[in-house]
């Protein structure tokens, strides 16, 4: 009897890999400005070819490394949203979220802030890597607040507002290292959203009854 055809798989790309890691770990020590090709070559062990092959151009793996490093949070921040929770609870649970974000010993999110803020890194590849990740966050938001109230009013607008906000506090941070600032700007986002859904969909101060810890 004849043996079923086996299905083929996609081999893994471990020079890909290894690059990519490389710019991770680069970007992560020196900025995107330390991702030179030649420390990449002499990180990855690879040479020049394999970069432009693998990603196109510097640009190319800069804009892998900031989609890697986003997507990772924005995957752990969707994982920590309590499933079928009021809102107060999902917002105690962004807080709490955004400041373990924003306080990574690694400072990722300082890499993606010195990406938006570096004109002169900026690219169409790069461009592109940064609206995904706009807006896969901004969706994120969305679609959290939605999950727990509802639908409300002008809620991709909000989602916008908060995402900038985070943003402004997570560069605060950077500047001034100070983690009763953060945690007060943090919750001063959470009630905002909390305002904006209170008049149809939740007691006014729900959020602000809960109990909060990191102060």
């Amino acid at each position: 009897m004849p043996r079923p055809a086996l299905k083929s798989t996609p081999r893994p790309e471990p020079g890909r890999a290894r690059i990519l890691q490389a710019g991770l770990d680069l970007a992560a020590e020196s900025g995107p400005s330390g991702m030179t090709i030649s420390r990449l070559c002499q990180r990855a062990g690879v040479k020049p070819p394999a970069i432009y092959y693998h990603f196109g151009s510097k640009e190319g793996l800069l804009g892998a490394v900031v989609e890697t490093v986003a997507e990772a949070w924005l995957d752990q921040l969707e994982a920590s949203q309590p499933a079928g929770s009021v809102i107060a609870q999902r917002l105690r649970a962004a807080v709490d979220g955004w400041q373990a974000m924003i306080e990574d010993p690694a400072r990722p999110i300082k890499l993606l802030l010195s990406v938006q803020l570096d004109g002169a890194e900026h690219s169409a590849e790069i461009e592109a890597s940064l609206r995904r990740v706009y807006e896969r966050a901004r969706q994120l938001i969305a679609e959290s607040i939605r999950a727990a109230a509802g639908e409300v009013s002008e809620v991709d607008a909000l989602a916008d507002q908060v995402l900038g906000l985070v943003q402004a506090a997570a560069l605060a941070f950077h500047l001034e290292s100070d983690r009763k600032h953060l945690r007060a700007r943090l919750h001063a986002i959470a009630q905002l959203i909390e305002t904006h859904v209170a008049g149809t969909t939740l007691d006014t101060g729900a959020y602000a009854e809960l109990p909060r810890e990191k102060e």
